[in-house]
């Protein structure tokens, strides 16, 4: 079902390039269990319209309509751990009113066949391989999955998901939840989303910050790191200190986790490839085939 077609001595090698790749069905067979860090990126197809009422109380019309623009879906372990094996970038026919790049990471053009040097594809079958995953009974790994998966419209048990904004957040005490730059800040000591988002980045952050809820767990520190956080946060007001600044480093010192790498051992996670607008399908292969 999943095939890696990539021959070595190919200038596509991943090894040397670190592209997305499908799965090598010898020693990666996805299954129940096997946990896949994710990360959805939306664009606006729809924009909301808003009425001020008499009062001057603004009521919502019609709420913001989104569309999905990317889905990367990550290796958790093994020697390829951190490396796509989906990278897709969603061919939209509807008018994108706003990419909302800043947020999206994706740009005009990046959806349109005629420019993008991404691998486009339809959203049937993004959706095709998620649901596959899905009833393989993978288990996504991730930051505010509730949300994207809704803005999908696929229904994924909570008994599937490794959410980090729900890992991370205690609602006896505050009806606030972290984003994931702010844990990566605080917890991993790594700057991420400072100009724009990127799917690839953000899946490989939430896997790690899931290995220090772990480690936690396993200390028996969680309630106290969870309120360090927030602690930390009340006093930036939630904002992550710009890096070398006097605050940049008031975050955990200590980064030793189960599998999570040292802060200063040089190791960074995966970014989005450059890639070619020409010869992907030479390499790839759906694994819906």
């Amino acid at each position: 079902m999943f095939k890696l077609l990539i021959p070595s001595n190919s200038p596509y090698n991943v090894l040397q390039h670190n592209w997305p790749y499908v799965l090598d069905p010898s020693t990666e067979q996805p299954g129940s269990g096997t946990h896949m860090p994710i990360d959805t990126e939306f664009v606006q197809l729809r924009q909301e319209e808003i009425e001020i009422l008499a009062t001057g109380r603004r009521e919502i019309i019609r709420p913001v309509r989104e569309g999905l623009a990317r889905v990367s879906v990550l290796r958790a372990s093994g020697p390829n751990e951190g490396l796509p094996f989906i990278d897709d970038y969603i061919s939209i026919s509807e008018p994108v009113v706003n990419y909302v790049t800043k947020y999206s990471g994706v740009s005009a053009g990046d959806l349109d066949p005629g420019l993008s040097v991404h691998p486009l594809v339809p959203l049937k079958v993004a959706y095709k391989k998620l649901w596959l995953l899905l009833n393989l009974g993978c288990i996504f790994v991730g930051h505010g999955l509730t949300k994207d998966f809704r803005n999908i419209n696929m229904f994924v048990p909570k008994s599937q998901m490794v959410d980090t904004v729900t890992l991370f957040y205690n609602p006896i005490r505050t009806n606030r939840k972290l984003s994931l730059r702010f844990l990566a800040w605080y917890l991993l000591k790594e700057n991420i989303q400072s100009e724009t988002h990127d799917s690839i980045e953000d899946a490989f952050t939430a896997l790690k910050l899931w290995r220090k809820y772990q480690e936690f767990e396993d200390a028996g520190i969680l309630e106290k790191m969870i309120d360090e956080i927030y602690a930390a946060g009340r006093k930036l007001k939630y904002k992550v200190p710009e890096k070398g600044s006097d605050k940049w480093g008031v975050g955990l010192t200590v980064n030793k986790g189960r599998d999570t790498p040292d802060v200063d051992s040089g190791i960074s996670g995966p970014t989005t490839p450059v890639g070619k607008k020409q010869g992907w399908s030479e390499y790839f292969e759906s694994p819906l085939k």
